[in-house]
């Protein structure tokens, strides 16, 4: 889902390019676009040439836009994904993701009975008993939407700042299946628990998030330079 800050589609084309370079199983690659804020033509001529389609959502305000974290006021439109059922599957990534290795085990995942798969987060430099919202597996259900929607709307408390992750932990906080490090490595754990990220191979994450710092913010010779490199000099 693409918005206000345009560096994302720099982002969503690495991200793009990514997926078709490693993964296998037939799939659209689509960004949302906010109806009321669309992006210049020449950012779509940029996607449409990575095969990205667009589709094109209504702005889904939060509940409390004062509480809301300024930059994710839009987030709320992810819940647009509950409603395209003209899909089986969908994974939703965010655009500041580089995608390194098969997207395949991950779409294909069983959600043991849970609704969503996602991962554990870090917050504070420590784990947390939430999960990050930045790589979101599930299967489109229209009932399920308008149950989000009903729910965002019925005074449900939450921790707003977030936006819709605080949402979805409220909504999912028992109903979520743990889809591994490997799918969604973020950086804070390169920053604050390096000891546990160098427990895995580079070739072995299939997406790294950056959190701490976007990708396209990122240099080589920083806290975070050979993750930053990576992007860089990806095509």
């Amino acid at each position: 889902m693409l918005y206000d800050n345009m560096q994302y589609t720099m982002g969503a084309i690495k991200m793009a390019k990514g997926v078709r370079r490693h993964t296998q199983t037939p799939l659209d690659l689509v960004v949302m676009e906010i109806q009321s804020k669309p992006l210049p033509a020449q950012h779509w001529e940029q996607l449409s040439k990575v095969g990205i389609q667009k589709c094109i959502v209504t702005s889904i305000p939060p509940p409390d836009v004062q509480k809301t974290r300024h930059d994710l006021r839009e987030k709320f439109g992810v819940l647009h994904v509950w409603a395209m059922t003209v899909y089986d599957t969908i994974l939703f990534i965010d655009a500041d993701t580089f995608v390194n290795n098969s997207l395949d085990p991950l779409i294909h995942m069983d959600l043991q009975g849970k609704t969503i798969g996602v991962t554990k987060d870090i917050r504070a430099r420590k784990w947390v008993d939430t999960f990050n919202s930045g790589v979101l597996l599930l299967h489109p259900d229209e009932a399920e939407y308008d149950r989000l929607i009903k729910l965002l709307r019925s005074g449900l408390v939450f921790e707003y700042i977030l936006s819709d992750q605080g949402f979805l932990n409220e909504v999912y906080k028992n109903d979520w299946h743990e889809i591994g490090f490997v799918n969604n490595a973020n950086l804070a754990l390169y920053r604050f628990q390096k000891d546990f990220w160098d427990q895995h191979k580079l070739e072995d994450i299939n997406i790294i998030h950056y959190t701490m710092q976007k990708p396209w913010r990122c240099q080589p010779n920083g806290p975070y330079g050979p993750i930053c490199k990576l992007w860089i000099e990806a095509e």
